[in-house]
Formats: C-alpha cells, structure tokens, sequence
C-alpha cells in the first residue's frame, strides 16, 4: 500500500498505519474500542468510564441546580432591590436637586427610575397595630417592580377610589384584618414620629398620622410580606414631612449585565457625596454565601472525580501487561519508549473524553427533564419543583476540571507503570 506500511499487534488484527496518522492515538483508539479476550480488562475500563461521567453529570446537575436556586432567590428580592440604588454617603437622606436625575435617565443603559422615601412606621386597623416598613415610590415604581406578577388581591395600583392608596403584603394585610378599599372608609392608619420631635417631651403631638384607603395586597416572601407597605411618595413625604428630601434613587436598567459598569460611572459622575451599589452589592452576604456553596460543591464533586480517575490506572495497568508482546513488536521496529508510552497515554485519555462527553449529555438530558416535568418536588416552597438553570460556562469548567483530573490520573502514574511493565519494550 502507497505511504503506509501494515503493522502486526501481536493479536493477529493487522493495522494499516500511513506516515501521517498519530501511531499513538490510533493504537488507543483501537485498544478502547477492540475486543479483548481478558473481560477484567473491558470490565475496569467500564467502570472508568462509567466514573467519569456520573461525575461529569452530577456536576452538570447539581450546579444547575443551584443556579436555579440563586436565580430563585434573585427573583424573590428583585422587586425591592431595583438593579442600582443610589443613597447619600452621609446621613439618611438627601436632597432631590443635589442629584441631577436628568444627567442620570440621559444614560442609555438606563430605563426607569424612582425617588424613594422608607421609613419605620406604625401601622393600625381597628385596634391591630403593627410595626412596618413604609416605603413611598412614584408610580412607576410599580412597573418597574413587575408589581402585577406579585398581587395576591386588589389591583397593584396607588388609585384608590376617592384618592391615594396603599399597597400592604398579604401577612401584614392578614394580621391588620384591614379590608380592601370600598370607596367609604380609609381603613388603614399610619402613623410616624415627627423629626425634631422627642416623644419624652411631645407624647402624642411627636407622631404624625394619615389615614390611607388600602387598594391591594402582594405577595413575594415571608420577609417582604410581613415588613413592607407601599405608599405614594407624596404621602410618605407628608407623614415624614420630608418636604423635597428622599432616602434613594432607585434605577432600572435595560441589561442586568451592565450593573456593574454603569454603577461605576455613576460613581465617577456623582462623587464621594453619594454611594452607588448595585442589587448584589446590597445583599452582598446572600449572594456571596451562595458563590460559596456552589464553589465548595465544585470542589468536593472534583475531588470525588480524583478518587474515581483512579480506575484509569487499574485499566492502564492491566492493559499494559496485556499488551507487552505488542510493544515488543513495535520497539524491535523503533518504536521509542515516548511513543509506546504515549499509546497508554491516549488511551487514558480516551477514557477521559468518552466519559466527559457522556456525562455532559447525561446531565444535560437529566435537567431538561427537570426543566419539563419537575419530576423533582420541591416541598412547601415558593416552586412546585426544584429549578434549574444549565449554563455554558458552567459546562466549560466542567469539562476542563474533570479532562485535567483525567490527564493527572493519567500521566503521572504513566512513567513509572511503564518502567515497571514496559522495560523490555527498548
């Protein structure tokens, strides 16, 4: 045959091999893949295989899994935690015209923002009282907060019937036992101490109150439905008489992914006199616990995936001391010992790429049934089922972590299992 020779492997299969091809890889590729009288052999490569791509799915599983999770947890706080919250560097509130909102809406990366006021208020129906969160917003607060999605009654509006309205969560709703707003009483009283006003020196006169029909009733989680009332801002503003004064801006933008840059130019722009955080940067602690508990994961399936690489130098040994005649054949040809450790080398990392590829499409097969069915409950919780969210850099570093486990089970033991089995190959 023109540019290959015909090459015996001490089996009585004979290989055509051109000049061209890598003697190594093909030799692996048909170790992998050939029939073999010794059934251990076949059994253990099996069984490597097999570890790698449970690991490999559980990887794909588990971490999708906490992606959806976090992605849960972003979903349930990102009404009240727009993507970029500007608060004055010192003290509670600042002034509307010491912030030029227009230079701020000019940015394209912005669509929306609100003035907010929030404050401790207390909160009573008949003869409930309750101690709440107000939290005064314009009306376009309520669309950037996806208000509609979260309504357990009423309409998410601050239209009463005969004038301004609130919005209560469900729990403090319940607990008040304040009805719904009937055109007729305003059933909700709100009531806030005065500023400059001790309570020691003017007992009922330090607290301002205003009466407030209730026009529907959100629910998101535990925390929020419990803690917060939503108000018009010209109301919160009158009960805390803080005339033009505000505690934040908060802004919507068009691309989540671009917090962090435009919260750096609105840094730059506004100077040391304000302080810009981004919706992760105000609940640094949850977000940054669950990077934690996903990289702890990570390390943990990796080190399962070490473990279990070790299979690859059960099948590298044995199949070398099976194929001692081979690799005699091939040094009495000139094989060098690279070469005929670069063989075992590739065969190693064959077992690698089979089982990375299987995994990857095992894990990936077991989250779109996630995704689909839900066959996995997720019990007394905000979700029927458990989320999941695969994304592509994960499977990247996936397959990276677990290759480069794969090249380390393979290589390292490689040198000296060859000196041990193959010496009589030179």
């Amino acid at each position: 045959m023109d540019g290959g020779i015909d090459l015996s492997c001490g089996n009585r299969n004979f290989v055509p091999v051109h000049l061209g091809m890598n003697l190594p890889l093909l030799f692996a590729r048909r170790y992998l893949f050939a029939k073999r009288n010794t059934n251990a052999i076949n059994i253990i490569t099996g069984i490597s295989i097999a570890v790698i791509a449970v690991v490999t799915a559980a990887m794909v599983v588990v971490l999708s899994t906490l992606n959806g999770i976090s992605d849960l947890v972003d979903t349930i706080y990102s009404p009240f935690d727009q993507d970029i919250t500007i608060t004055a560097a010192e003290g509670k509130t600042f002034e509307r015209d010491t912030l030029d909102l227009e230079r701020v809406l000019a940015m394209p990366e912005v669509r929306n923002s609100s003035w907010v006021i929030e404050e401790n208020v207390l909160l009573r129906s008949g003869d409930q009282r309750r101690v709440a969160t107000l939290k005064g917003v314009e009306p376009q607060y309520l669309a950037m907060s996806h208000m509609d999605k979260y309504m357990y009654d009423g309409r998410p509006s601050f239209e009463g019937i005969n004038g301004p309205a609130a919005l209560l969560g469900i729990g403090l709703k319940m607990e008040l036992g304040v009805p719904l707003d009937d055109g007729v009483f305003q059933a909700l009283e709100i009531s806030a101490p005065i500023r400059g006003r001790k309570l020691s020196k003017y007992q009922q006169r330090a607290f301002e109150t205003v009466a407030i029909a209730v026009r529907g009733a959100f629910t998101m989680n535990l925390d929020f439905d419990s803690k917060y009332a939503l108000v018009p801002l010209s109301t919160a503003a009158d009960l805390l008489q803080y005339d033009s004064s505000v505690t934040a801006l908060e802004i919507e933008l068009t691309d989540k992914k671009s917090m962090d840059r435009v919260a750096g130019i609105l840094r730059a722009q506004l100077g040391p006199a304000f302080t810009v955080k981004t919706r992760y940067q105000k609940n640094a602690l949850m977000y940054s616990t669950n990077a934690s508990e996903k990289l702890f994961t990570f390390i943990v399936l990796s080190f399962i995936g070490l473990i279990g690489a070790f299979n690859i130098i059960a099948s590298l040994t044995m199949m070398m001391i099976e194929k001692r005649r081979d690799m005699s054949t091939l040094a009495a040809m000139g094989a060098t010992p690279s070469v005929v450790r670069g063989i075992f080398f590739s065969e190693g990392l064959l077992i690698v790429v089979v089982g990375v590829i299987s995994g990857l499409l095992l894990g990936l097969g077991i989250c779109f049934a996630q995704q689909r069915s839900g066959f996995v409950q997720l019990s007394d919780s905000v979700v029927e089922a458990y989320p999941v969210h695969v994304m592509g850099t994960d499977l990247v570093i996936i397959a990276i972590a677990v290759f480069t486990i794969g090249l380390v089970a393979s290589w390292i033991p490689l040198r000296m299992l060859s000196k041990r089995f193959l010496v009589n190959t030179n």
